[in-house]
């Protein structure tokens, strides 16, 4: 497959050189912010598979250009909410039915990456720099550690945005930072700066930004020098007691509810709204605020 908008490659570790035990993957469409798209979605399917098989030690996930991600790329991931002005070359009778069908099948692909992100055998670590939202942050959650910049900006968005939290960030975020913070997080899509994170337990370390890869690699080389057996049975018994309630069922209530969601009103109504830069009404004279990065709650 091509890769358009993630980038692989394995390097050494700082602490053995010629070693190559360090995989990374980079979230890399900087001028979007690397939000996630329907491609990227499917890229991230398909490379995850090769990095099970890559034989690197450890995976460190990052984005390029200064940001993480900036979440879902609604300029094209919305589509069927209410936004006749794109079509995707389609006519006809059935236009509307396969673009729905297309947006829902981007879920249920995203959904699968999270999953498959989780088993993978080998320790993962997120290399967090500047913007983290929704889909983008979700992903995070997926990983074993999570090293951020101080100029970090966190946020589960979607709720403010007309959406909701998927990804496994209402499954893993509670078991991470506790109930309470979790669902403040998840209801009010408030941000979380560099030090706060690491303070709550988001993050297992704050550094300034022009050290987090070299941060970044210098754990991952350390933990790539340990056997690989007991690395990974260490894993494997970890996500094994924080995946007892990762189950068939509750994943296809959580799909189920996305879905119906991305079809109301409201969710076209809020990233329309964002789209445009402007304020949303989800209920007539009462405007949302958008949770600021630099605001106090």
């Amino acid at each position: 497959m091509r890769y358009d908008t993630v980038k692989w490659e394995i390097v050494s570790s700082p602490l053995c050189p010629g070693d190559n035990a360090i995989g990374i993957l980079t979230l890399d469409v900087p001028e979007r912010m690397n939000a996630i798209s329907p491609r990227m979605a499917l890229e991230l399917d398909r490379i995850v598979d090769d990095i099970r098989e890559s034989g690197a030690r450890v995976v460190i996930l990052t984005g390029s250009g200064g940001n993480f991600s900036g979440g879902g790329d609604l300029k094209v991931e919305t589509a069927p909410l209410e936004r006749p002005e794109e079509t995707h070359g389609l006519d006809g009778a059935y236009m509307d039915m396969v673009i729905w069908w297309m947006n829902d099948h981007h879920h249920v692909v995203a959904q699968q990456v999270c999953r498959k992100w989780e088993d993978l055998p080998m320790p993962t670590i997120a290399a967090i720099d500047g913007v983290c939202v929704g889909m983008g942050f979700e992903f995070t959650l997926c990983c074993d550690l999570r090293i951020v910049s101080d100029r970090a900006k966190l946020s589960e968005i979607a709720v403010p945005a007309g959406f909701m939290s998927e990804w496994a960030s209402p499954r893993v975020l509670p078991k991470i930072i506790g109930y309470a913070r979790a669902a403040e997080m998840i209801l009010t899509g408030r941000f979380v700066l560099g030090e706060e994170a690491c303070r709550i337990g988001l993050a297992n370390k704050v550094v300034p930004a022009d050290e987090l890869m070299d941060t970044t690699l210098t754990w991952a080389g350390r933990i790539a020098s340990y056997p690989t057996r007991g690395l990974k049975f260490a894993k494997e018994t970890l996500r094994l007691y924080r995946n007892k309630d990762r189950n068939l069922d509750d994943m296809k209530l959580e799909i189920d509810r996305v879905l119906e969601l991305s079809r109301t009103q409201a969710c076209a109504e809020g990233l329309s709204a964002f789209l445009e830069k402007r304020t949303p009404v989800y209920h007539e004279g009462n405007p949302v605020n958008y949770p600021r990065p630099d605001e106090t709650w």
